[in-house]
C-alpha cells in the first residue's frame, strides 16, 4: 500500500469536504441553522436532493430526490420523490414519500404516505389513521402507537405498545405492554417477546398462529430496564466528571483557540457539520487500511488513538456554543467557563434520555469536530502565510 496516496487522499479529502452552498432557508445569504427557520414553500421544486436543518424545518414543496433534516420541530407535508432521512426532537411528516422514510426523535407523528419501507424510533411514536406504509414497518420507542395500515410486516420494539391497524402480514413485537383494540387486525402470525401476554380485543383479528417466544432465564423486563437504567446512570455520572475536568482544562491552556473554534460552529455550522461528517466516517476507514500492513502497523493505531481522542474533545466545544447561545455569551472577552457548565449540563441531561441522547451526543460530535479541524486549518494556513511554519 502506498502510504503517501493514503494521507495524500486524506488531506484532499479534508479540504475540499466543505459542502456547495444549497437550498437551507428563505435566503441565500449566510445564516446560522440555529437561528432562522429552514423553509422550502409549496410551489418550490427541487432538482436533486435537499439538505434542511435548523430549529424549525418545513418541506411543503416538492423535493426529487432524497430529503436529508435535522433539527427542533421538522414538518414535513409536501412530496419527497426519494428517501427521507430526519432527526429531529419534534418531527411530523404528514406528506408523500415516495419510497423509503427513516426518522428519529422524541415526538414522532406520521399522517402521511411512505411509498416502500419506514424505520421509525421515537420516545413518543404515533402512526395515526391517515398515515399508510405500503412495505414493511420497523418501529421502536417509548410509546409506540400504530393506526395506520402496513402493507406488509411489521416489527416493533418498546416499552408499551398499542396497535388499532392493519397489519397484511406478520407482526413481531417486543414490549412489556402489548394492546390490540377492536380495530387491529394481523393477515399472519403474530410472535412476540414478553412476560406477559398481548391484551387482544375480542374484536380484532389475528388470521395466523400466535407465538409467545420464551425470554432467557433469569431475565425480565424489570430487571432489564433497571440494568440499563443504572448503567446509563453511571456512565453519565463518569462521562459527566470526566468531561467537566478535562474542558475546564482546556478552557485554562487554550481560551483563544476555544472561542474561535465555537465561533466556527456559529459562523460555519454547514461547513462544520460536513467536515465532521466526512471525518467521522472517513478516519477509521483510512486507520483500518494501515493496520491491515505490517509495515504501516505503528501509524494505523497512533491515527485510531488520535482520532478517538479527537472526537472525544470535539464534544466540549459545541457544549460550549449550546451555552454561549442559552446565556447570549458571544464577547471573546466572556469567560467560557459557564457556557461550557451550561451546555455540559444540559447534554447529560440529555443524554439519559433514549434515542434523543444518541441523536444529542452524534451532532455534538459532528458539530464539534468538523468545527475544530476547520479551525485548524484556518490557523495553520494564516501561520504558513506569516512564514512562521
Amino acid at each position: 500500500m502506498n502510504l503517501k496516496n493514503v494521507f495524500g487522499s486524506t488531506a484532499l479529502v479534508l479540504l475540499m469536504c466543505a459542502p456547495s452552498p444549497a437550498a437551507f432557508a428563505d435566503s441565500a445569504g449566510p445564516r446560522s441553522p440555529w437561528g432562522d427557520r429552514a423553509v422550502l414553500r409549496a410551489g418550490q421544486v427541487v432538482q436533486g436532493d435537499y439538505f434542511a436543518f435548523g430549529p424549525h424545518v418545513e418541506v411543503s414543496g416538492i423535493v426529487n430526490g432524497d430529503l436529508y433534516a435535522a433539527g427542533g420541530d421538522i414538518m414535513i407535508d409536501g412530496v419527497v420523490n426519494g428517501d427521507v432521512i430526519v432527526a429531529g426532537a419534534k418531527v411530523i411528516l404528514s406528506g408523500t414519500v415516495a419510497q423509503d422514510a427513516r426518522v428519529m426523535g422524541a415526538q414522532v407523528t406520521i399522517s402521511g404516505t411512505i411509498g416502500r419501507n419506514a424505520t421509525l424510533a421515537g420516545v413518543d411514536l404515533h402512526l395515526t389513521e391517515t398515515a399508510k406504509i405500503r412495505e414493511n414497518l420497523i418501529a421502536g420507542g417509548g410509546h409506540v402507537q400504530l393506526e395506520g395500515p402496513v402493507g406488509r410486516d411489521a416489527r416493533v420494539g418498546a416499552w408499551r405498545a398499542t396497535l388499532s391497524n392493519e397489519i397484511e402480514r406478520d407482526l413481531i413485537v417486543a414490549a412489556e405492554s402489548v394492546r390490540l383494540t377492536s380495530k387491529a387486525s394481523v393477515g399472519g402470525r403474530l410472535r412476540y417477546w414478553g412476560e406477559a401476554a398481548p391484551s387482544i380485543d375480542e374484536e380484532a383479528t389475528v388470521r395466523g398462529a400466535i407465538t409467545r417466544r420464551p425470554l432467557p432465564e433469569g431475565w425480565s423486563m424489570e430487571r432489564a430496564r433497571q440494568g440499563i437504567v443504572g448503567a446509563r446512570v453511571l456512565a453519565a455520572v463518569v462521562g459527566f466528571l470526566s468531561t467537566l475536568i478535562l474542558g475546564l482544562i482546556l478552557l485554562r491552556v487554550y481560551p483563544v483557540f476555544s472561542y474561535r473554534v465555537t465561533a466556527t460552529i456559529r459562523e460555519q455550522p454547514v461547513a462544520s457539520l460536513g467536515v465532521g461528517g466526512l471525518v467521522l466516517l472517513v478516519t477509521p476507514i483510512a486507520a483500518a487500511s494501515l493496520v491491515v500492513t505490517l509495515l504501516a502497523l505503528p501509524v494505523g493505531v497512533i491515527l485510531l488513538a488520535m482520532y478517538g481522542v479527537t472526537v472525544y474533545v470535539a464534544r466540549i466545544y459545541a457544549m460550549i456554543y449550546v451555552g454561549q447561545c442559552l446565556l447570549r455569551h458571544g464577547d471573546e472577552t466572556t469567560s467560557l467557563a459557564k457556557p461550557f457548565l451550561v451546555g455540559l449540563v444540559l447534554y447529560s441531561l440529555l443524554s439519559l434520555v433514549p434515542v434523543v441522547g444518541g441523536l444529542v451526543t452524534l451532532g455534538t460530535v459532528l458539530f464539534g469536530l468538523g468545527a475544530l479541524l476547520i479551525t485548524k486549518k484556518d490557523l495553520i494556513v494564516g501561520l504558513r502565510e506569516q512564514h512562521q511554519v
